[in-house]
């Protein structure tokens, strides 16, 4: 149990990191060429170099974070028993996904509204015919949606499993061989998916929304659910612990190496001269391949690094969950800020990363010192009134 909890500290920091790469993915598509016509900040200068960053970056960060989250949600679930798992779960995801979803996101769709050249409408008119209409979106907190819907098909499963003999005490949790079979099968799925979402849906990384509630890419959510279950697994079966499959690095690192070269290759060199047809074929194979191999390379890594010495991360690594739900409010005014300034745009893109964590943090930080230190008094105060 000591080894794992090492391990984890290493995944602390990697969850980290890919909040921290999300980050930089959503300042880049303010400097892209070809960017996307409806981001919320879009900067005068541009360059294909950023196109280059956010084709990479969005290829495999959220696949990190919802392997982890599979990964840990196995000794939450054991731990806690389905009631009390699925209450803090919904305490941690979906309140701050009701709050992003009803309180941020209207402003970043306003903003959509804007830079499509719509002039926006009085905020009542907004919200009723617009925001629930055809500009409706959850910014960054589809995730924690999508999330959620995971955790609670997890518990349901586990608990109908239990109920029927079969729980975690019952299974057989000994260590498995190499997963090669279960990997591949994962790879093959999650390609076949996003070929076929991408035959309905055009462009395929366009979005769908589910009843208000889920808001998701169809090529990518089986890859996620997949990922996130490989998470379950690796727990069950102790992957990167003494006992169970350990990853190799040098292995999975030159994978993810080549993957992601073949995918900014075919995207940017092949595909634009190719059939339509051609370029979703490519880019199944191409992007799937980067999200699996970066996900178990990083895993990998993070993993052996066991007296992880980054400062600077470890810092920072206790608010990744709150730098991810705040980053937008401070990333986009920032970028807004940093349009008239005749400063080259590599340099905005540079500060606007550390300046955005340091104020989520610095905010996060303030702000459970007011809580604990409101709360403290509270308690206190009680002590005074003639209650019996």
């Amino acid at each position: 149990m000591e080894q794992r909890k090492k391990r984890i500290t290493g995944f602390d920091s990697l969850r980290f990191l890919m909040v921290f790469l999300v980050i930089a993915l959503h300042s880049a598509m303010t400097y892209m060429e070809f960017g996307v016509p409806w981001w919320y900040v879009i900067d005068d200068h541009k360059s294909l170099f950023f196109t280059f960053v956010v084709v990479f970056f969005d290829s495999f960060p959220m696949s990190v974070l919802f392997f982890l989250a599979g990964y840990f949600a196995v000794p939450s679930f054991d731990k806690r028993g389905t009631a009390l798992f699925l209450k803090d779960k919904l305490l941690r995801l979906g309140l701050p996904w009701v709050l992003g979803v009803f309180l941020v996101a209207p402003v970043l769709a306003r903003s959509t509204m804007t830079a499509l050249g719509f002039p926006p409408p009085d905020a009542l008119t907004f919200i009723t015919q617009f925001f629930f209409g055809p500009f409706y979106q959850q910014g960054p907190y589809w995730f924690l949606g999508i999330l959620l819907f995971f955790m609670v098909l997890f518990a349901v499963i586990s608990a109908l499993f239990k109920n029927a003999g079969l729980g975690p005490e019952k299974q057989n949790n000994k260590p498995g061989s190499r997963p090669w079979i279960i990997l591949t099968i994962l790879w093959i799925v999650s390609v076949l998916t996003y070929y076929l979402s991408g035959r309905f849906v055009k462009p395929a990384v366009d979005w769908l929304n589910a009843g208000y509630i889920l808001y998701f890419q169809p090529s990518r959510i089986a890859g996620y659910l997949l990922v996130f279950a490989a998470g379950l697994l690796g727990w069950r079966k102790r992957w990167f612990t003494g006992g169970g499959w350990s990853p190799n690095v040098f292995f999975w690192g030159t994978g993810s190496f080549v993957s992601a070269a073949f995918l900014l290759y075919i995207k940017f060199f092949i595909a634009p001269f190719r059939s339509e047809l051609f370029g979703l074929v490519s880019e199944s194979f191409t992007y799937n391949a980067t999200a699996l191999s970066m996900t178990f390379f990083l895993t990998a890594f993070f993993s052996k690094s066991r007296n992880f010495s980054y400062k600077v991360i470890k810092y920072f690594e206790a608010d990744a969950y709150g730098i991810y739900w705040l980053h937008m409010l401070i990333l986009m005014p920032m970028l807004y800020l940093l349009k008239p300034l005749s400063i080259p745009i590599a340099l905005k893109w540079v500060f606007s990363l550390p300046a955005t964590v340091l104020v989520c943090s610095l905010l996060l930080r303030c702000g459970r010192r007011v809580w604990t230190k409101s709360l403290l008094f509270f308690v206190q105060t009680l002590h005074f009134l003639p209650f019996r």
